[in-house]
């Protein structure tokens, strides 16, 4: 009989958000106790902890799992869910605690951070599916396969996130801005071949997106068409757009009026195909985590998530 499968097994990333963690962690743990809800806690200590550790206690007959922390780890839990060959993911369920300073998957889905709620769903088990996207690509020479359940970016996108990581800096949504815009001067645009239902586009792009969920980038709507359970990856084209043009319509970035712009196409697909007709990579960032680089094919894995709401 498997005693763990009605344990919530919580994963916190200690340094999310920039917070005092001990006072947040007391706070929750309280609110759980309150609330009767068994529950063990892990504290990550380094990048792909919470993935490896989601995938150890799947292995130990742990079922429910609870993310505590921003768009990261939420990403590092999907992917541990995602990989582990052991059960169908039908059969595992995430909760999140959104502690981070971006908390752009939660966003979308209108979950904040609110304990009495959250444990109210935990206990009732009010959850909901959500489609969750596949990017294989190219990194330091060998084939990945990585998964994510928000956006992905490639060009400007990554190489924002790119320059961010080699800083070492996670930062809040206005530094992000910021970093967005002061690095715009250094970026230059890439020749992309995309591969799309059935045809080929070819050209200079400044972004180009790739959602399941809305935001990214600390409440930036870059693919506003994006729907999380409809089967279809939301995909945004943007460029080539002249530094000038992306300054004056930096609001569309957050009133999901992006797609109005002359310069900017929409599609919805299952799959399409991002590669470089340049010696120099186009690179790819997943969920805000730096990946690797073309050749990315994307597809998805329908109603493979569940998660609780709130």
């Amino acid at each position: 009989m498997n005693l763990k499968n009605e344990i919530w097994c919580c994963i916190m990333n200690p340094t999310a958000g920039k917070k005092d963690y001990k006072s947040v962690w007391n706070e929750i743990e309280t609110k759980l106790r309150e609330n009767s809800i068994d529950f063990d806690i892990y504290f990550t200590k380094s990048r792909k902890d919470a993935e490896w550790f989601t995938i150890s206690k799947i292995e130990e007959g742990y079922r429910k799992f609870v993310a505590i922390g921003g768009d990261g780890t939420v990403h590092e839990v999907v992917n541990g869910i995602m990989k582990q060959k052991i059960v169908s993911t039908d059969e595992i369920t995430m909760a999140v605690i959104p502690v981070g300073t971006g908390n752009d998957w939660a966003k979308h889905h209108g979950i904040r951070y609110n304990m009495d709620s959250l444990c109210h769903s935990l206990k009732i088990d009010l959850t909901e599916k959500q489609d969750v996207g596949v990017a294989s690509f190219s990194k330091n020479g060998e084939h990945k396969t990585e998964y994510f359940n928000n956006v992905a970016g490639m060009a400007y996108d990554a190489f924002v996130v790119e320059e961010l990581e080699k800083r070492k800096s996670k930062p809040n949504k206005f530094i992000y801005i910021f970093s967005v815009l002061s690095m715009l001067f250094r970026y230059k645009l890439q020749n992309a071949l995309i591969k799309i239902n059935g045809k080929e586009i070819n050209g200079k792009f400044y972004t180009i997106n790739v959602g399941i969920c809305k935001y990214s980038g600390g409440g930036m709507s870059l693919v506003p068409h994006a729907n999380h359970n409809d089967g279809m990856l939301a995909v945004t084209l943007g460029g080539p757009l002249k530094k000038l043009d992306v300054l004056i319509n930096t609001y569309r970035f957050y009133n999901e009026s992006l797609l109005e712009h002359p310069l900017v196409d929409s599609y919805q697909a299952k799959e399409l195909e991002v590669s470089s007709i340049e010696v120099e990579p186009i690179y790819l960032e997943l969920d805000g985590e730096s990946a690797g680089h073309n050749p990315v094919v994307f597809s998805i894995v329908e109603n493979a998530l569940n998660f609780v709401k709130m």
